[in-house]
Order: C-alpha cells, then structure tokens, then sequence
C-alpha cells in the first residue's frame, strides 16, 4: 500500500516536475538573435479552452513554460506577425521577422484570405505600421504626400484630393475596412478627413479594381485597415500633434478584452488656426477648421464565426471669414461650413478554409452653409443665408471563398448592392437617387507551380445607365530565383456620381455646377510588373518595373467655362500611360531605402478626331531610414519631386483648351523614439523643408479656387511638429495563471 501512495505522489507531481524542466519560452530578433522586450504573445495550448496572453520581459522571456504543444501568436511594432506552435523537447524560441519590405505583409484587400503580398495576384503597396509611426501622419493626405504615382489637388477651403496613375479622384475609390468613404464635393474626397488614428496600415492596389469594388474604382484602392482589438484585458492611449502652423490635436482610445467579447473606443479632436503667407486681415487663404471625430467597435468571436460592428462619426466646422467691410471696418460677412460623417457596419465572416463574409454599412454625409452677418462691435452674428447639401449610402456585400485542399483552384463568388441619394439646396432641393447592383466572380487557377491566372467577370443593373460585361484576366509568374512577374488587362465602367450630375457649389471662392446630360466612362486598362528580391541574413534588396496603359472614351473632367465657373464635361477620349522603376534595400539594423523614379503621360482628345499627344511628367521619390535600435531611434528623410503637370480648360472661345500646373519639390525630416520601456513614443521633425507654398498654373484663373490668379498654393510652408503618444497596457491576471 505504502508503495502505491508513493506511485501515485509521483504520477501526480510529475506534470509539475516537466514544467519545472521545460524551458520557459523566449522572443528573440530573427536576425541578431537579440531579445525583443515588450513583445505581445498569445498562447494557446492543445485542448485548452482559452489563451494566456503574456508581455516579454527585458531579456524577451515569458511566463509560459513548454508543457504542451502551444500554438504562439506574436506580434510588436517593427517585426512581421509570427504564428506557429511550438512543442515540448524542441525550442522554446520565437525568431521574430523585421519587417523589411511589404512583400512578407498580410494583405487583405481584393484576397481570397489574408496573405503575404509576394502571393497576391495584385501587386499591393503596403504602408505598415512602423512607416506610419515614422511619417507621424494624422490622416490620409499626409501619409500619401509623397507616395509614387500620387498626386494631389489641393483647395484651401475644399481640402486635398487626389489622383492615381494619372486618373483624378473620382477614379479612386478610398475605403476604411472596406466600406466607401462618401461625400466627394470638387470630385474627391477630402484626403485631410479620413484620420489614421487607429489605422493598422493602409493598402493600396493601382490599377482598375472594378470587378471587385465597381465604380470609382478604375485608377486604384486605397484601403485603409483598422488595427484589431489588443487580445489583453485593456489597453488605453493619449496622444497629441502639434504643428507649427497652428495645429493642435488630441486623440485617445480605450479597449476592453474580455474571452469572446472584444469593446473599443477612440476619439480626436483637431484644431488648425488658418494661415495666409501674409497677413491679409480676417480672411485666411488656408481656412481655420475644427474637426471631431469617434468610433466605437464591439466584436463577438463564436466558434464558428467572428461578428464585427462599428459605429464612426466625423464633424467638422470650416469657417469662411470675410475682410471687414468699409466704411468703419467693424462688419464682415462669415460662412460657416460644417460637415458631418456617420457610418455604421457590422460584418460577419465564418471560420475555416473557405469563408463567407457578409457586410452592410449605413453612411451618411451632410454639409450645411451658414453665412452670418457678424457685427464685431457687439459682438453679434445674425445667420442671413443657408443651404445644404446631403448624401446617404447603403452598401451590401457578400462573398463566399473555396479554395481546394490542394490550393491549385480557387473561387470567389459574390454580390454588392449600392444605394446613393442626395438631397437638399444644392441639388435644387430635389431628390436623386441611384441604385447599382451587381454580381462578381473570379477563378484563381494555378496550372503549374509558378503560374497563377484569375479570370474574373461582373455584371451590373445601373438605375440610370446601361452597365456593360466587366472583365479581368490577371496572372502572376513567380517567385522563382527571386523574380516576380504580374500581368493584368481589364475593362471598366464608371457611371456618372450624383454629385457630377446634379449638384452645384457656389460661394465666394467656388462656382462648380453639375451636368446631368454626362454619359458613363468605359475604359481598357494594361499593366505588366516585374520585381526580383535578394535576401541575406542582414541584407536585403529588391528592384522593380512597372508599366501601366488606361485608355478611357467619355472621361468625365472638371473644367473652367469662364470667369472662375466650372462644369463636367464628357471628353472624347483621354489615355494616360506610365512606367516606373523602384528599388528598396535594408541593412538590417543600420538602414532601410527606398528610390522611386518614373513618369506619366496624359493625352486628352479635346476635339473629335484629334490625334492623342502624350504629355510627360516625371517623378521621383526617395526615402532613407537611420536606425538605432539599441536606443530606438530612428531618423528618416523623405523627398519627391512633382514634375509639370497638365490641367483642362474652356478658352475665351469656349473650347476645351490644355494648360499646366509647375513642378514642384517637398522634404520632410522625422525623428522617432521611444522611452518607458516602448510605452511612450515620441516624433519630431520639419514638414516642407524647402518652404514651397504656392506654384505657377498657366492657361485659366488657376483652379477651381478662384483665387489662384495664376498661382495655386500647394502647401503652407516649412513647419515644424511635435507629436507624442502614450500606451498603457494591463492584463488579465487571470489569463496568466
């Protein structure tokens, strides 16, 4: 008996004698071998019902002792997301990746699944989260600045839109998670509304996406992708930008983790005081704005599914002032512009090798004129005048992924329904609408070991227009010896926005009115891509070419009509085509480069019949990183070059005539460190190092802002900013037991 109590003692101590042998596990740089502190790891061991989530200390070491097979998730700011398992008798070592270049990143725009970018049969520009943290970027228009084949139009009061392998801003269409962003007013979006705050990182496809995403998606995607709910049991963060100019931002955000139940929070607030290079009294030439906005996340994670749910609100307040009026100079005449933004989605997307995804997303968009008489000695404002302008979309969209075990064929069969409307002042207080919907499917098919095809076809019902058989035919070759291969031809249609149809915008500065006899855009468009990628334990390079073709009948454009009116036109054909050559190499930890260099034609067949000329503008871009990661310290250079660049308008004759918008250059510096163990960041730096603020625009007034005079302001001159951010992070004790 004696024997067997001390058998039994032994069986049961047993499992505590392996884990006090098993190694603990330790998070290590894949390349140096040095520890990575502050790591954030999930553990989940076979058969248990829930994760443990840890933090690495100092030495990159972790509380978790190798018992049982564990499957570890890990991921920290610099390092590609590491997942595998790891068993007992093996090492109990995670060798993170640097983040190097983007081709080792998960994508997930147009994907089948989320995966590296090196398999996309797309060739995906990925903006990751180091590279935000280093620009210290507050929303869209400063991260894209100074990407290649993106150009930007910029109006003081509008704000800044943008334009893709030279193809303007209604050919692009912006997504956050996804879900269009709506409320275009000079034909873009305004890039300097769509925050960043909680961005994980931004995706950007160029070339057409229409069988994907429809209309407005003939240049590119951009998709902005929301960063996840930190598996811990919260997580807070403060920060703050200041700028120079006269910005003043605050942001913050708050999440709860809790087994299946995942909440989150954050908001901003953004202030900018208005700037004129001289001083010209009350009216600013860059309007002073004031910006709210807010969003709140809730996701449930089921066995078989994971619901997501978001609810954001944008609001933001422009304010016109005008000079003081004679003969006392005590009045003045003040417009209040406020715009507001609310979406609401909730997705839900099965679990397993073959996903359905299914999404609806609510979005509204109003903007209210207010003018004021403002008597300054009371001091009173009484509103004499308003108008507004509203927009509302409901988009549904599903898909249903199979991939066959071998992973030779795949398919992707989906619908997306879209539903716009506008209303109010500015569209003559009447009522317009229109309906799309349509049907998607593509076919990855992979003949050979190397060789990738995705035929896709999409078929659409347009409430206002004939919609014609879209068609895509993708293929990739690669990787194989380092090279990569991508080819692509496509067809699109885009068919006339509300807003191009209908809507007109007059104040002091603007006059844009709608053309309701448009007629829908179909293009073909061409690409051919080809990379090689050298890879060595500390070194790393890679170089690519890339062309692009579109050739598009009955381009929709803005142009001039006379005395600083503007209209859309139809014009007969217009092509822009262009080549660029990159390269990206890193010395791992010393630096990381990153060279661009091409050029875009335009034509435009302003007259029936007219031979297509190609007007060049050539750009370059360039990036150098100086890293110290011993302090984490890093200094970063960023330069591009925007070469002369042509523009459309009504002569005295009232015929469609080209003119041109200068070259110009812009320089940022940036520094990036880090203290409190990684929890505090801060970025310093100067913005426009060469203190540009306007450029020379021959032929017309200029600009849709009519007060160019020959001169649109592209930037308000050097400034220098300060941005600090600060993240607390406490775990669940129980989840460490």
């Amino acid at each position: 008996m004696a024997g067997f109590r001390i058998l039994i003692t032994a069986m049961m101590l047993l499992p505590l004698m392996v884990a006090a042998q098993a190694p603990p596990v330790r998070v290590v740089d894949a390349r140096t071998g040095a520890a990575v502190a502050f790591a954030h790891v999930k553990a989940t061991e076979t058969g248990a019902k829930t994760a443990k989530y840890y933090l690495s200390d100092d030495n990159g070491m972790i509380r978790h002792n190798l018992v049982r097979p564990t499957v570890f998730q890990v991921s920290y700011v610099g390092y590609q997301t590491f997942s595998d398992t790891l068993f007992p008798g093996g090492e109990a070592m995670i060798r993170l990746l640097p983040e190097v270049f983007s081709l080792d990143e998960v994508v997930v725009t147009a994907q089948y699944n989320p995966g590296s970018a090196d398999h996309s049969l797309y060739r995906v520009n990925v903006i990751n989260q180091l590279q935000l943290r280093r620009t210290a970027a507050t929303d869209l228009s400063g991260l894209l600045r100074n990407q290649m084949n993106v150009r930007f139009t910029q109006d003081a009061s509008l704000g800044t839109g943008m334009s893709l392998q030279g193809l303007s801003g209604e050919h692009v269409k912006i997504l956050v998670d996804g879900v269009p962003v709506i409320g275009r007013l000079n034909g873009s979006i305004d890039l300097s509304q769509v925050n960043l705050q909680n961005a994980r990182q931004v995706e950007i496809i160029e070339g057409p996406m229409s069988v994907i995403y429809g209309s407005n998606a003939l240049a590119g995607v951009v998709n902005i992708i929301s960063g996840d709910i930190p598996g811990r049991s919260l997580t807070a963060n403060a920060g703050t930008y200041l700028e120079s100019v006269g910005i003043v931002n605050f942001d913050g955000s708050f999440s709860l983790n809790r087994g299946s139940n995942a909440f989150s929070l954050q908001a901003g607030r953004n202030f900018f005081a208005g700037y004129s290079p001289a001083d010209e009294g009350r009216a600013k030439l860059w309007k002073p704005r004031r910006q709210l906005n807010a969003d709140a996340g809730y996701n449930l994670t089921l066995k078989k599914a994971v619901i997501k749910t978001k609810f954001s609100y944008f609001d933001e307040l422009l304010l016109v002032r005008g000079n003081l009026l004679p003969p006392y100079f005590e009045k003045a005449f003040d417009n209040h512009f406020t715009t507001s933004r609310l979406t609401t989605k909730a997705d839900i997307t099965t679990r397993g090798p073959n996903p359905f995804t299914a999404s609806n997303s609510l979005s509204f968009y109003g903007r209210v004129r207010t003018l004021y008489y403002n008597d300054l000695t009371i001091p009173e404002k009484t509103p004499t005048e308003y108008d507004t302008t509203g927009f509302g979309s409901f988009l549904s969209r599903a898909m249903y992924t199979y991939r066959s075990t071998s992973g030779l064929i795949g398919m992707q069969a989906g619908y997306d329904a879209n539903v716009e409307w506008a209303t109010g002042e500015r569209t003559g207080n009447q009522h317009h609408r229109i309906t799309d919907i349509a049907g998607f499917a593509t076919m990855q098919i992979q003949p050979a070991d190397l060789i990738s095809l995705q035929p896709g076809l999409r078929y659409a019902w347009n409430s206002h227009f004939a919609s014609p058989l879209i068609y895509a035919m993708h293929v990739k070759a690669g990787p194989a010896k380092g090279f990569i291969f991508r080819t692509s031809y496509s067809s699109g249609f885009r068919a006339p926005s509300l807003k191009e149809l209908y809507l007109y915008f007059v104040d002091v500065n603007h006059n844009i009115t709608g053309n309701p006899n448009l007629s829908p855009e179909r293009s073909k468009h061409i690409q051919l891509q080809a990379s090689h990628r050298i890879e060595k334990v500390t070194y790393a390079t890679e170089t690519e070419a890339r062309f692009f073709l579109n050739d598009i009948d009955n381009q929709i454009t803005l142009a001039e009509t006379g005395d600083g009116a503007y209209t859309y036109f139809n014009l007969d054909r217009s092509r822009s085509m262009g080549y660029v050559f990159s390269l990206r190499s890193s010395l791992y930890p010393l630096f990381d480069l990153r060279l661009g260099w091409g050029r875009t034609g335009k034509s435009n067949q302003l007259v029936p019949g007219e031979k297509l000329r190609l007007y060049w503008s050539p750009e370059l871009t360039s990036e150098v990183t100086c890293r110290m990661d011993e302090i984490d310290l890093h200094l970063t250079a960023i330069y591009k070059y925007t070469g002369k660049t042509t523009r459309i308008y009504m002569d005295e004759n009232g015929l469609l005539s080209e003119g041109y918008m200068d070259s110009w250059h812009n320089m940022d510096l940036t520094v990036l460190k880090t203290f409190m163990q990684k929890r505090l960041s801060v970025n310093a730096g100067v913005r426009n190092l060469f203190d540009v603020t306007n450029i020379v625009s021959a032929g017309g007034s200029g600009g849709v802002h009519s007060g160019g005079g020959g001169n649109v302001p592209v930037a308000w001159g050097r400034t220098y900013f300060l941005k600090l951010s600060y993240t607390f992070l406490k775990d669940d004790p129980a989840e460490k037991k």
